[in-house]
């Protein structure tokens, strides 16, 4: 039996749960991204992509990175070390608390993640473009409030 769309088109994803589509979804666009980030002039994994960014942000220590990410310590410590040795990344003892690790992204990994940045965004893009104005709207507001409720389980299971 043929699965076909409303529009008369064979997708994969016809007469699929919409539960089961969400979970292929999220895999799908994992390993879109993790293809898009490996073709980048430098080369990031979707963590260490995210490390980046969050520390542009200005979560700027290992526990401040741990507790955003939902990640152990010495995850995020293996990580950002990687980071450091490929000068993506520098840390130094803390002028207030020299227990303290600050980290800084350096012009080389600002410059990897913008461009890192705007691939995944083209993706974004791509993968949207087939929309309505009408649907990206409902989508955008139906992924703000899926983003919220998975914040929402990540912050019971550590227990916040």
């Amino acid at each position: 039996m043929e699965n076909r769309n409303d529009d008369g088109s064979d997708r994969a994803s016809a007469g699929m749960d919409p539960r089961d589509l969400l979970i292929a979804l999220a895999a799908r666009l994992n390993r879109v991204n993790g293809m898009v980030l490996s073709r980048q002039s430098t080369r990031l994994t979707f963590r260490q992509y995210r490390t980046l960014v969050r520390v542009r942000e200005g979560n700027r220590s290992m526990s401040q990175l741990a507790a955003r990410s939902n990640l152990s310590l010495p995850t995020v410590s293996e990580n950002v070390d990687g980071l450091i040795r490929r000068g993506l990344l520098t840390a130094a003892p803390s002028s207030l608390d020299r227990r303290v690790v600050v980290l800084e992204v350096t012009e080389e990994g600002a410059r990897a993640a913008e461009e890192a940045t705007r691939a995944l965004r083209a993706v974004a893009e791509t993968v949207t473009a087939g929309l309505s104005e009408l649907d990206k709207g409902v989508l955008d507001r139906a992924i703000a409030l899926l983003y919220d409720e998975a914040t929402t389980l990540l912050k019971e299971e550590r227990g916040d």
